[in-house]
């Protein structure tokens, strides 16, 4: 008691009980988890239970975004990759960037890099850009500055797919997140360099031609083809509808990422039925 006087601590009184004396805590909301678990079964059933290897399903599924050209692709044994080399370096460059961001911490970052970096980033970008139009031009019988070659449609689309992601997700995130993270993308030169080492790892990894690294180049490809598409489809629907910065919580994001990936998946669908239709199969 004295102790309280001294202090001059003001009293506490314990809350009292409502509702005829007991106390309700309000359940969590388990439906995002329903939803994301319900999407994910659906979408890996339909990959097992389909008929024809899973390496054909992954081609057929990229088909209407790719043209797949063997010459243009690589081979990891005596499977062709399902998306040709410009487009693997790119995905898998952009899925490669967007895990490492969330691992260092950057996954909800709302701030662009500073300008030294900004201008790497865009250089980077502007490499696949001056790549395709180089081929695009040889392709055509026109002037061109150099021979296309498969390892350059590589390393270009590996530096494009890096610097993609790190300018697009901090747009992504100003307008998804109803609070993001008060830093930057990259923070510094430390940072872009570590993921350009992961994606030198990915370049060695495609150009060896291993079999049996076939698997995480094609899966990381794939993932970031739908990654883009599904932050793309995800940005269209929130500023189209007036929905920015709705999402509070990781939680809360499994709905709308669950459902934005049903549509996206059933775009990746209808293109590919369109180009089966007009050319074929190409498995």
């Amino acid at each position: 008691m004295q102790l309280d006087k001294s202090l001059n601590l003001p009293k506490v009184s314990a809350p009292e009980p409502t509702g005829g004396g007991s106390v309700h805590l309000e359940k969590p909301d388990r439906t995002p988890l329903l939803v994301f678990g319900a999407t994910a079964g659906v979408f890996g059933a339909l990959l097992l239970l389909l008929p024809g290897s899973f390496a054909n399903k992954l081609m057929l599924l990229s088909t209407g975004t790719c043209a797949q050209r063997p010459a243009h692709s690589y081979f990891m044994g005596d499977m062709q990759l399902p998306m040709e080399g410009r487009m693997v370096g790119i995905f898998g460059g952009f899925a490669l960037t967007l895990f490492f961001l969330w691992f260092i911490g950057h996954g909800r970052a709302l701030h662009l890099p500073r300008r030294p970096l900004l201008l790497v980033l865009g250089a980077m970008v502007a490499s696949m850009a001056l790549d395709g139009l180089n081929a695009t031009a040889f392709d055509a019988g026109l002037p061109t500055l150099y021979q296309p070659q498969n390892w350059l449609r590589l390393t270009t689309g590996v530096l494009s797919g890096i610097g993609l992601a790190g300018l697009l997700q901090p747009f992504f995130n100003a307008v998804i997140w109803r609070r993001g993270y008060n830093r930057r993308s990259f923070q510094n030169g430390g940072e872009l360099g570590a993921i350009l080492v992961l994606g030198v790892l990915l370049w060695l990894a495609t150009f060896s031609g291993w079999g049996w690294l076939y698997w995480p180049v094609a899966l990381l490809t794939i993932a970031g083809l739908i990654a883009a598409l599904v932050m793309l489809n995800m940005l269209t629907f929130a500023l189209i509808l007036r929905l920015e910065r709705r999402v509070e919580s990781p939680l809360n994001f499994l709905t709308p990422l669950s459902l934005v990936f049903i549509f996206s998946l059933g775009e990746l669908i209808l293109f590919a039925a369109v180009r089966v239709a007009l050319l074929g199969s190409p498995v």
